[in-house]
């Protein structure tokens, strides 16, 4: 049986650990916010290094949004 693009695993952020996108933003929902944390936990950014950037920018989007809600005016 063939799968749909809907149904396909999607592509880890990470292949060296295969740590997804997900699990990050798990993480950083729970509060864990440093990429070392991260690294430490998951095995990403372990290895080649090269989802550094794209959990970088997963960290960044989060702390743009506290930001955002710590500034926001009622």
């Amino acid at each position: 049986m063939n799968q749909t693009p809907s149904e396909a695993k999607p592509k880890p952020i990470c292949p060296c650990s295969g740590t997804s996108v997900a699990q990050i933003k798990a993480l950083i929902g729970e509060g864990i916010v440093n990429l070392d944390r991260i690294s430490r936990i998951t095995g990403a950014c372990s290895g080649c290094g090269g989802c550094e950037a794209e959990i970088l920018a997963l960290l960044a989007e989060y702390n743009h949004s506290q930001i955002a809600e710590a500034t926001a005016h009622p």
